[in-house]
């Protein structure tokens, strides 16, 4: 499956915000609509919806980072639908893509709750390595693109 991520517009957005994880996983992510919010107070924020094969099957929010040539994925979800098939690997590569090639990041940061093995696994496997920190009780992990 190809996986690429688009602007959230007006007439993806409904679709966008009923995307939903497992009830087990509701912990673990806050609803789309709220990452949606959020870009109203960052504007520098970039919601974007993941399709696969030209279907909605996730969301991801991007952020520029603190420091510079850092961004952060802040969110990164699969419809519960949809999970189970690799794509929130491809979605989390796409992002990490997006940084590297629209904002020239040379690193990507995120957080994860700590109860979200899955998670952890995942940003483990993808070159995501801890640094120790916390964010408001989160794991914060980091990916360098490039050396410095």
């Amino acid at each position: 499956m190809t996986v690429e991520l688009r602007p959230v517009t007006k007439d993806d957005f409904r679709a966008v915000i009923k995307l939903e994880v497992t009830p087990e996983q509701s912990d673990f992510v806050s609803p789309n609509v709220v990452g949606i919010a959020e870009t109203h107070i960052r504007p520098q924020a970039e919601p974007r919806a993941v399709y696969a094969d030209g279907e909605l099957v996730g969301f991801v929010l991007l952020h520029p980072g603190d420091d510079p040539g850092q961004h952060c994925l802040v969110r990164l979800m699969i419809d519960h639908r949809f999970q189970g098939r690799g794509l929130g690997r491809q979605a989390l590569e796409a992002a990490v893509a997006y940084a590297a090639t629209e904002h020239a990041a040379r690193s990507v940061r995120l957080s994860f709750v700590p109860a979200n093995d899955r998670a952890r696994a995942l940003y483990r496997s993808a070159g995501f390595v801890e640094t120790g920190e916390l964010d408001d009780g989160e794991i914060v992990m980091v990916r360098q693109l490039t050396a410095g």
